[in-house]
């Protein structure tokens, strides 16, 4: 591992390849990722007609080329369903020599396992809707809290008393659990850390990984072991006042199941009203095999904002693979999620000299071509709460900090502090969802949509393509002050054309009159990258109105020929224009066949 010093810091990790969080580099090197994601973008292998002719449209791609392997290999998946799961459902999987994991309650269905060969039995069932691969999902502040302008939003006063912190709400994370650090206790009679276990059975707080702790240490941290007359640097959280929910659905090694995150979100979901869960984490993912219509995981992110809870997600650690479009993650794809990518601050407050992090996922996402991230915020060098004797701790040590680093100790100066520095769209998305909380503490009536919306409308323009840095950099200051409101503001579709243009769905028609695009993504987005945005012409919209909504919408010239071409993203015969001068001829590709703009 390459090591250079830091300024104000002792020796750390560049360029960070081992250890960018979501885990994607850490267990995944980037050769074997391109190749997965190369065996995603190519046609399904040639099966068994039968098999095919079955499963296709009712099974994911993953799960239509296990059914092609050894009949006896055991599959684990995701069953949905359209009706709850019956006593007839579970007998027949029974018949089948499967096993039963799971029963969900923010999707209808059940998790199970069964060998490939019984998969095309199972799939003849009239309840069953899809079956989808139980995949692997893996785990994906003192410079960047100012930077964000959070010392600010932390300032404001109201009918609520003085101060934003999250106080009267609760933020849920889906993670690898939390260690019950200093920063994470709370005075007698206040709100204590409560957590969940899907996996383990530990009593108490707990993270043997140490990602869950670090991710909420930037939501809910009070940097009380960085606050004494000592210290000269101070590590706390954005919302520290809220109450603290880790529920532990990724194992000791950083890793889990699809199934095991769904269950996550199912406790969430039911107990949203008993502990006023109104924000929930998620920092991690697993490639996009299907559309977010039938993806499980997006399902389950769908259910949460339903019942009225911001659902935020971080955008991936894939950007290095090949282009990097094309690269964000599931459930980041889901349109009513929001989807983080990550900025590199440089270790300074000013935001003049951001750059985005060579590690951030890129958009559209595959499949679908929704356009994400949604926005972007500090993810490098981010310090935060350390989970001690965790494999992080121990397998990254030269990542903790010295109380040297944040304290004028010399008793003490050369032994380990309570903190350790991780970069990753891990750590940039809990900044958005803690500033989320805040924007509810000040306003609890507002909606998932329009907590999205006013993030995306107040957040510092910038010039990069809408695929990379989405409608900008998180103001927090900016959101919580910030003023509309949405009954819908999912991400827009977008689709390329022959013609050399990617054409956008406009935020105007789908989330109404007052998020226009350049409100919401500036007037000078894509100019850095030789990118012009202008209106959609005539000669489109009027054959395309229950598309485009009239004469809205957005078509970028792109140079980037990696986002254009019809290879690696958009792929076979998604490109669903002839020319500027026709109407759109195959919009059922991207739209789903019914002419429509489907939500």
């Amino acid at each position: 591992m390459n090591t250079n010093r830091r300024p104000g810091c002792r020796t750390f990790a560049r360029p960070i390849t081992a250890i960018i969080l979501v885990l994607f580099t850490v267990l995944f090197p980037l050769p074997a990722q391109a190749g997965l994601l190369g065996s995603l973008l190519s046609p399904v292998v040639s099966l068994l007609g039968a098999v095919t002719d079955l499963l296709f449209g009712k099974a994911s791609d993953d799960v239509v080329q296990e059914a092609g392997g050894p009949p006896d290999a055991q599959v684990a998946i995701v069953v949905q369903t359209y009706q709850a799961p019956s006593y007839s459902d579970l007998n027949l999987l029974q018949s089948l020599g499967g096993t039963l994991t799971a029963i969900h309650t923010s999707i209808s269905g059940y998790s199970a396992k069964i060998s490939a060969g019984s998969l095309v039995q199972l799939a003849k069932n009239s309840n069953i809707e899809r079956l989808s691969g139980d995949l692997p999902v893996k785990a994906h502040m003192d410079v960047a809290f100012p930077a964000i302008r959070g010392d600010r939003a932390a300032t404001l006063s109201g009918w609520w008393g003085t101060g934003l912190t999250g106080k009267g709400l609760a933020i849920a994370l889906v993670d690898t659990g939390v260690q019950l650090h200093q920063d994470f206790q709370r005075p007698y009679g206040a709100k204590q850390a409560l957590e969940v276990e899907v996996v383990g059975h530990e009593p108490g707080l707990q993270d043997y990984y140490g990602h869950g702790t670090h991710v909420a240490g930037i939501l809910n941290g009070n940097g009380s072991a960085s606050s004494d007359s000592l210290s000269f640097r101070n590590f706390r959280g954005l919302a520290p006042d809220a109450q603290l929910i880790s529920v532990r659905a990724l194992a000791p090694d950083g890793t889990g199941r699809t199934s095991d995150v769904i269950k996550g979100i199912d406790w969430v979901v039911k107990n949203a009203a008993t502990y006023n869960i109104r924000v929930l984490n998620l920092s991690l993912g697993h490639p996009v095999y299907e559309s977010y219509r039938t993806d499980p995981l997006c399902r389950a992110v769908a259910a949460a904002v339903r019942k009225g809870i911001v659902v935020v997600v971080a955008a991936g650690n894939d950007g290095a693979v090949g282009s990097g479009f094309g690269t964000i993650t599931s459930p980041a794809n889901s349109p009513v999620a929001v989807t983080v990518g990550a900025i590199d601050d440089r270790n300074t407050v000013p935001t003049t000299d951001d750059v985005m992090a060579w590690y951030s996922s890129k958009g559209p996402s595959l499949v679908d071509f929704v356009v994400k991230p949604d926005l972007v915020a500090p993810g490098t060098w981010i310090v935060s709460a350390r989970s001690v004797s965790s494999w992080l701790d121990t397998q990254h040590h030269e990542l903790t900090l010295q109380i040297s680093d944040y304290k004028n100790d010399p008793a003490h100066a050369s032994q380990d502090g309570a903190y350790y520095s991780l970069s990753g769209t891990s750590m940039a998305a809990p900044m958005v969802a803690g500033a989320a909380a805040l924007m509810l503490q000040k306003d609890p009536t507002l909606t998932p949509a329009t907590v999205k919306a006013r993030l995306m409308k107040s957040a510092v323009k910038d010039t990069r393509l809408v695929f990379e840095t989405g409608a900008g950099f998180l103001d927090v200051y900016a959101a919580v002050n910030a003023t509309g409101s949405a009954q819908s503001a999912q991400s827009p579709l977008a689709m390329a054309a022959s013609d050399g243009f990617v054409y956008i769905q406009d935020t105007a028609v789908l989330w109404g009159s007052s998020w226009t695009q350049g409100a919401i993504w500036g007037d000078g987005k894509g100019r850095a990258s030789g990118v012009s945005l202008t209106p959609v012409p005539y000669s489109i919209t009027a054959g395309s109105g229950a598309i485009w909504g009239g004469n809205g919408g957005v078509r970028s010239t792109l140079e980037n020929t990696q986002v254009t071409g019809s290879g690696a993203i958009w792929g076979g015969n998604r490109s669903s224009l002839s020319s500027t001068s026709g109407s759109v001829t195959d919009d059922g590709a991207i739209w789903g066949g019914d002419g429509s703009s489907r939500r």
